[in-house]
């Protein structure tokens, strides 16, 4: 898949199929319009497919309270799984407050049309696009019939009588329901970052653990103990992931991501690593003492050695 970052480095092709989103989370939903993009592709003999896609979120830049967008995917996870969605390219456009201020009208004609070369579109169910998101599927169907241009609307994805979307994969997250927000990823949630030094408490209590930290607009799930798979240069180890302020060991300490790996024994201070969360365990617990943790690690490890054996 080519990468390409900004719209003054776009190329021009006179057979190009695009759609548009910032497609956070890549979730099956999202596949599935890729899917048909590549299908319509091949249908019309068009020799391209792009997708177009932000950086940053524009929630990050629309937002006016300051707050954190809770991404699902940062940029570098979005274009991995774009690439094995077997698309031709991603144009990354830089959002900022005054690209948010581009008419729908002047989007389609100057980028779509004259940039690009588009001549079909596949979008999402709820598509929006330009200034106050005014280009709906309407305004966006009449934009491509006076340009001779084939738009295609992609229903969304239903499981179990749900429409899929990022934002019930987000409240999935934050309930600690791994299950629900994988089965709507179609894989396992997964964080990346860099192993920090901690206070080795885990290494003196018999379970050394890697504090990760991750980037802070990257949403975390809820407080809990996790089982989940390490990856770290490219093997999997199965993993037991702790995620909250350590009540037994702090009071009022700093939220904390540790993941304890199984059968690993590598000194990883300062190197990239990845877990996925496969299934939620228990609740963050306060013990009356160190033994009792220990008992109750031992037990946390013995239930991701099963959630992560069915993988």
């Amino acid at each position: 898949m080519k990468i390409t970052w900004g719209l003054e480095n776009a190329s021009y092709n006179s057979k190009t199929i695009t759609t548009l989103g910032s497609y956070d989370g890549m979730h099956r939903g999202h596949l599935e319009i890729l899917k048909h993009l590549i299908i319509k592709k091949n249908e019309l003999r068009l020799d391209r497919s792009i997708v177009l896609t932000f950086d940053p979120h524009p929630q990050e830049i629309l937002r006016r309270n300051n707050t954190n967008v809770d991404l699902l995917t940062t940029i570098d996870e979005r274009l991995v799984l774009l690439e094995r969605s077997g698309v031709d390219e991603t144009l990354i456009i830089r959002f900022s407050l005054e690209f948010a201020k581009i008419p729908y009208q002047d989007f389609f004609n100057n980028i779509l049309l004259e940039k690009l070369g588009t001549k079909a579109m596949v979008v999402g169910f709820n598509h929006a696009f330009g200034k106050n998101r005014e280009g709906d599927i309407r305004h966006l169907e009449e934009e491509a019939s006076a340009a001779n241009i084939t738009v295609d609307e992609v229903p969304p994805l239903v499981i179990d009588g749900v429409s899929i979307s990022s934002t019930k994969i987000r409240h999935a997250l934050l309930e600690g329901n791994i299950d629900r927000a994988n089965d709507y990823l179609g894989r396992p949630y997964e964080l990346s970052g860099i192993v920090e030094h901690g206070d080795k408490l885990g290494k003196k209590l018999g379970f050394a653990t890697a504090n990760l930290k991750v980037p802070s607009h990257k949403l975390v799930p809820c407080d809990g103990v996790y089982a989940g798979i390490a990856v770290y240069e490219n093997k999997n180890y199965p993993a037991a992931i702790s995620i909250g302020n350590r009540p037994t060991v702090e009071k009022d300490g700093e939220r904390k991501i540790e993941a304890f790996i199984l059968d690993f024994d590598h000194d990883i201070y300062g190197e990239p690593l990845k877990i996925q969360f496969i299934s939620f365990i228990r609740e963050q617990q306060k013990f009356d003492s160190f033994e009792k943790l220990i008992l109750q690690i031992e037990d946390d490890v013995k239930e991701v050695r099963v959630a992560t054996s069915r993988q």
